[in-house]
């Protein structure tokens, strides 16, 4: 394996020459997701000899193989081209559908009903704060025999080792990951420019960050002529806050799942920091301002509306299209708080129901869609992503044109790399994020509940209750 590896170091700019020919390719593939069955010569010689295969299964095998994904349009273009080459090229007999473009809310109603009901799925998309639910209730197969006896090139030395643990559960690999996710600020340079400001750097504090934030925001009583500092920090959305929490000193429960953490007085801080932004000093609107505006975060900072948009690595591409030349931009590290700096890290991955009726090729396809080099560098060009084998996250950076490179690998590769971070993810953390943060911490964030403190406890109380289940 590590010789077929070392024959394929490309690098960014000998992989974009061919971007073009990818592209078309990938196209041609998303609109055709169940390939024309081929008949493949020497397809015997070839499975015998290819390192990508287990040699458990058939050639000729026939049958059908499902696999599901949240993910929408433009990221599925990298994934049909993969998976197409692996069938037409292995299994050119297998039918193979890829049911995408679920919605993330029905995905994850959809896929433990479909599990439950015994379905045959042969592979599924999964997310670091869900494989720890779904892998307590059986639904999935660990990995880890696969893994030794057909170890994937790199593993897991070479892949990030926070994405390596985000799917663990109980000691065992229940899916393979595909990303590394860091956040970090997208910045208007423009608007720092008019405010005669320098734009922050991992050294900057959140007491900084908000006084920036205070000096760029106008006419924040009219959405339509408002401009604001802060933007994209969004407290339903638990995992993506959670770095924040930490670097106050808070958290949402201790290491061993045994008390809840949210009534403590430094989760509180944070947790009051988060409200103020919006409903206090106005430099981050609330998420009915800018729906109203028929956008979304991302949107409202390409249209010059918000000054620094938090926001994940990937999405770096839509940033640029959606700005398309009407300001210059550029990309900055998260700052430090009260208690150091932490960083959001996050991801997600390939795994193989316990429903499975084609479990080898299923591993097989994992495989060589996820650990082939000669594959991760299209999924990083194509998708705008770091893949989790961090041997080729110089193909995760925007392009050289964009004059960001250097300064997006240091706030999202250098940074990510130190601090890390995300929840201690647990069995019942969907419920727990559905039932008790939504509903006692829901009111805080549209501004109908001005008592933090009083919400903390009654999540905690929630949150305590949750926690001894667990145990039970």
């Amino acid at each position: 394996m590590s010789e077929q590896r070392n024959q394929h170091k490309y690098s960014r700019r000998d992989f974009v020459k061919v971007g073009t020919g990818l592209v078309g390719a990938a196209l041609l593939s998303a609109c055709a997701p169940t390939p024309t069955p081929q008949v493949v010569e020497k397809v015997v010689e070839v499975a015998a000899q290819d390192p990508w295969l287990t040699g458990k299964v058939p050639p000729d095998a026939t049958g059908d193989f499902r696999i599901m994904s949240w993910e929408g349009e433009g990221e599925m273009r990298k994934w049909l081209l993969h998976i197409g080459k692996f069938f037409s090229k292995y299994y050119p007999n297998i039918k193979w559908n890829l049911d995408w473009g679920i919605s993330w809310d029905d995905y994850w109603t959809k896929l433990p009903t479909l599990m439950a009901g015994g379905s045959p799925i042969e592979m599924v998309w999964m997310h670091d704060s869900k494989v720890h639910t779904f892998a307590a209730r059986e639904f999935l197969l660990p990995l880890d025999d696969w893994l030794t006896a057909y170890p994937a090139p790199g593993w897991p030395d070479h892949f990030y080792k926070s994405q390596v643990e985000s799917f663990v559960h109980n000691g065992k690999q229940y899916a393979f990951p595909y990303d590394w996710a860091p956040g970090g600020f997208y910045v208007n340079v423009d608007l720092f420019d008019q405010a005669g400001l320098k734009i922050p750097d991992e050294n900057t504090t959140w007491d900084e960050i908000r006084e920036v934030a205070r000096k760029i925001s106008k006419d924040t009583d009219d959405p339509m002529k408002a401009v604001w500092g802060l933007g994209g920090i969004d407290p339903g959305w638990t995992g993506g806050i959670y770095w924040i929490i930490k670097e106050f000193g808070g958290d949402y429960w201790t290491a061993d799942l045994t008390k809840s953490m949210l009534s403590e007085p430094k989760t509180v801080e944070a947790l009051q920091f988060l409200r103020d932004l919006v409903w206090k000093y106005n430099v981050h609107p609330s998420a009915a301002s800018i729906q109203g505006l028929g956008l979304d975060y991302e949107m409202a900072f390409a249209s010059g509306k918000i000054a620094m948009h938090y926001g994940l690595n990937d999405i770096s591409f839509r940033i640029n299209e959606g700005i398309a030349g009407k300001f210059k931009w550029t990309v900055a590290p998260t700052p430090t708080g009260p208690a150091g700096r932490f960083q959001f890290s996050g991801g997600s991955a390939f795994a193989i129901p316990k429903t499975s009726t084609q479990k080898d090729m299923a591993y097989e396809l994992i495989r060589f869609v996820l650990a082939n080099p000669d594959n991760l560098p299209t999924t990083a060009v194509m998708g705008g992503a770091l893949v989790a084998n961090k041997d080729f996250a110089e193909f995760g950076l925007p392009p050289a044109s964009l004059g960001i490179s250097d300064a997006f690998r240091h706030a999202f590769v250098e940074m990510g790399s130190k601090n890390p971070c995300m929840p201690n993810y647990h069995a019942k953390y969907l419920e727990w994020e559905q039932s008790v943060w939504a509903t006692d911490m829901g009111p805080v964030w549209i501004g109908e509940q001005a008592d933090v403190a009083a919400a903390a406890k009654a999540a905690s109380d929630g949150t305590q209750k949750i926690l001894e289940s667990l145990a039970s």
